[in-house]
């Protein structure tokens, strides 16, 4: 019998079983198997590509995909926005997979305000998002029957995006940790890491100050709309280039993209003199990853 957790092919055998097997070599088909009869004996072959799972006498392969996501509660996520329906937005994640929900009931009202939504609300949902918005959200629910995603943005860590540069990596890439949205190069330019493999890099945004006489949501408002009218500079478009370019070089070599390592490229590539568009030459690519590429 395979052992948990085992890499699988397609048209591997599984588990086999006849009528002389005792109970625990008996076994029940799940999802990624199928059973060939061969002589007296049932073997279990797996159809996919994927990891072994067994539930008691239960065997499934759970399919590894570079390009697929599956969303759990609490990831945080970063998507476009393809409709505007009714008390809904609906939002792309990943190409080729089910758009996420985003209900009316999940976004902040302007100036923070908490009260139930209204048909006045309903019909001023393009003045909040409307179709082509980038916005950072959060996985509040997934649907066990279809495995379909609810989004929230009732956290002033989630906003539309703008003024910034999108980039975008298999999902398989980007590892779950505490904190997804950080603050990189000498607190010069604020990172999202969405989950579902999209990366929002823009400059960092300035301090609330300490206005009293406005709440926190109001605050937040305000930075966002300075952020977003502001131009943004030469050497913070350079800086944004750069970094996203050492993503790119990491994605390239299918290494992790983690902050550190990103941040680490940047660096190299500073102390090594090279511009932000020099970074991407190949030869340039091998020399910025070869402690990646090694596991160092």
């Amino acid at each position: 019998m395979t052992s948990a957790q085992h890499l699988v092919i397609p048209g591997q055998v599984i588990a086999a079983s006849n009528s002389d097997s005792t109970e625990e070599q008996s076994f029940l088909r799940g999802h990624g198997t199928y059973v060939e009869r061969v002589q007296d004996e049932d073997r279990l072959i797996a159809s996919v590509c994927g990891t072994v799972q067994r539930v008691n006498k239960l065997i499934t392969v759970v399919p590894f995909c570079e390009l697929l996501y599956q969303g759990h509660i609490g990831d945080l996520v970063i998507g476009r926005v393809t409709s505007v329906q009714n008390s809904r937005w609906t939002v792309q994640l990943v190409p080729n997979q089910r758009d996420a929900q985003l209900p009316l009931s999940g976004v902040h009202l302007k100036g923070g305000a908490q009260r139930v939504r209204t048909a006045q609300d309903q019909r001023d949902m393009r003045l909040f998002l409307q179709e082509g918005d980038l916005i950072s959200a959060e996985v509040h629910k997934v649907q066990p029957s279809d495995g379909s995603l609810m989004l929230h943005t009732r956290s002033f860590r989630y906003s539309k995006l703008e003024n910034g540069c999108l980039i975008r990596v298999p999902p398989s890439l980007i590892a779950r940790r505490k904190n997804h949205a950080l603050t990189l190069i000498n607190g010069t330019l604020d990172v999202l890491w969405g989950t579902n493999g999209l990366i929002w890099i823009q400059r960092a945004l300035s301090s609330t100050g300490g206005d009293d006489t406005k709440d926190l949501a109001e605050l937040q408002e305000e930075l966002r709309r300075q952020h977003a009218d502001a131009p943004v500079l030469p050497d913070q478009r350079q800086s944004i280039s750069r970094l996203r370019n050492c993503i790119e070089c990491l994605r390239l070599v299918h290494s992790m993209v983690t902050p550190e390592l990103a941040e680490d490229l940047y660096n190299k590539s500073m102390e090594l003199g090279w511009s932000a568009y020099e970074i991407l030459k190949p030869q340039n690519v091998v020399v910025l990853t070869e402690e990646c590429r090694k596991g160092v």
